[in-house]
């Protein structure tokens, strides 16, 4: 669908962190980028901290293993641990390994296109379609190069043995899917673990805050502060596989989804409060909307929602006599729609395996009975974002760190 010309003319650095991530996980993500229908576009940029244990052997294991891969270049960096105004994390890992290979790659000369070319950060979990960069590339063609205005959004999809995970972290896997199709993507809300935006909105941005633990929502924040203009953020509509919460027994699996949860959400309770230090240098209007959308959906939709569907069912139950037949029935009413909703999600699992060809065994019956569970998961998930909202409200930044996922067993 694209001239030869415009195929060739977006070049793309692609950067994926690594920490302590198996090296057969980190092959088996990069595999997938050496897989594209084109890769010779592709200067791949692979970067670890150097408290990796074997960083050294890591790399030269890497480099040896895709010599002949076919990137345009291959470059690995090691983030130095303990610099100034820095806290270990992919913020800091992206933000020096991209700054490193620009040097490297002499990409800081003039003469360079900046518009021309495209950065995608990823995690050492991540699984693209082999026609991720192309799509991308068409993307952005047909958007007329939207250099400083746009960032790109693949929909994430958990499904890497989901199907052996316990219930909630497969129902958190599938309704956080589905909210990134149905809200984080269409309003521009934030981006989400792996996303794709122009050298020249890095340049302009001054890269990843390195001080800083989520690089998804801290980098549109801070680019819209830097560059005094709204971003929008579109979709790639090209599915991309990421590793859920997992753990070796369900009891570490279920402390490992707590843990993450509460991660997630004091990493957003972070950036707000960044938000808010910021918002003065962003346009009233897109600073207000943006405001009043991210309260809406961590405030509202990920943790009192289901905060308050559980308090007003109870009292309902227990506190109230005499209750009018039309509130019963509007109860009702809300709780079908509410289903439904989760419906949705399931439905869309339907499909999604046999599009990224994904071999999973999902019983009728277990799959209907983690559909009844989803709200229960819900409430706990909302609990665990009450605790930590309270946390970071009072333990303030000594609680706002980066603690890496436990990915071994995605092995």
């Amino acid at each position: 669908m694209l001239t030869t010309e415009e195929k060739t003319k977006i070049q793309h650095l692609v950067a994926i962190s690594c920490y302590k991530e198996p090296l057969e996980l980190i092959k088996r993500s990069v595999d997938t980028l050496a897989a594209q229908t084109q890769v010779n576009l592709i200067s791949m940029i692979i970067s670890f901290e150097e408290r990796t244990p074997d960083v050294h052997l890591k790399c030269e294991a890497l480099r040896q293993h895709y010599a002949r891969s076919g990137f345009r270049h291959l470059i690995f960096t090691i983030h130095p641990y303990g610099l100034e105004n820095e806290i270990p994390g992919k913020c800091s890992n992206a933000n020096y390994a991209l700054r490193t290979a620009i040097e490297q790659l002499r990409l800081t000369d003039k003469s360079t296109n900046d518009d021309h070319i495209l950065i995608t950060t990823c995690d050492a979990d991540s699984q693209f379609h082999r026609q991720y960069i192309a799509a991308l590339t068409y993307q952005y063609i047909r958007d007329h190069t939207p250099a400083l205005a746009t960032i790109y959004q693949p929909p994430l999809f958990y499904n890497w043995n989901l199907d052996g995970l316990s219930f909630f972290t497969r129902i958190t896997g599938l309704l956080r899917s589905t909210l990134m199709l149905g809200a984080l993507i269409p309003f521009s809300i934030n981006t989400m673990s792996i996303f794709s935006f122009s050298l020249s909105l890095a340049k302009a941005g001054n890269f990843v805050h390195p001080a800083y633990q989520m690089d998804d929502i801290i980098c549109l924040i801070r680019w819209m502060g830097v560059t005094h203009r709204r971003l929008s953020i579109r979709m790639v509509p090209v599915p991309v596989l990421s590793g859920p919460t997992c753990g070796r027994t369900i009891e570490i699996e279920f402390m490992e989804w707590a843990r993450q949860a509460c991660r997630w959400t004091i990493g957003a309770a972070e950036v707000f409060h960044y938000f808010m230090v910021k918002s003065r240098r962003i346009p009233f209007w897109t600073a207000f909307f943006w405001s009043i959308k991210f309260l809406i959906y961590y405030g509202v939709l990920l943790c009192s929602s289901g905060l308050f569907s559980l308090t007003s069912f109870l009292s309902t139950v227990f506190l109230l006599d005499n209750i009018p037949l039309y509130i019963i029935y509007v109860m009702y009413l809300l709780v079908f729609l509410q289903m439904l909703s989760f419906g949705v999600a399931f439905l869309i699992d339907i499909f999604i395996p046999r599009l990224l060809n994904i071999d999973e065994c999902i019983f009728f019956l277990r799959n209907f009975l983690h559909f009844l569970l989803t709200p229960i998961v819900l409430i706990g998930y909302s609990l665990v974002e009450f605790y930590a909202l309270h946390e970071v409200m009072i333990r303030g930044k000594k609680v706002c760190k980066h603690g890496a996922s436990n990915k071994n067993t995605l092995n």
